[in-house]
């Protein structure tokens, strides 16, 4: 039995035994804490299934 391999939902990095800070959107999607530029979790917010209606509905 293999273990699950988490990543990140943006850099595809791996993440330490599941690691890492959840969405900021609370989406579930586990993102890593890198100091690139945009932070993963800006890029996300981007992707997120929770993003806001750009319309407003």
């Amino acid at each position: 039995m293999t273990r699950a391999r988490y990543r990140c939902a943006v850099c595809d990095r791996p993440l330490k035994a599941g690691r890492g800070r959840p969405c900021i959107r609370g989406c579930g999607a586990r993102l890593c804490r890198t100091t690139r530029i945009p932070q993963c979790s800006d890029v996300h917010a981007g992707q997120c299934d929770n993003r806001p209606d750009p319309e407003g509905d």
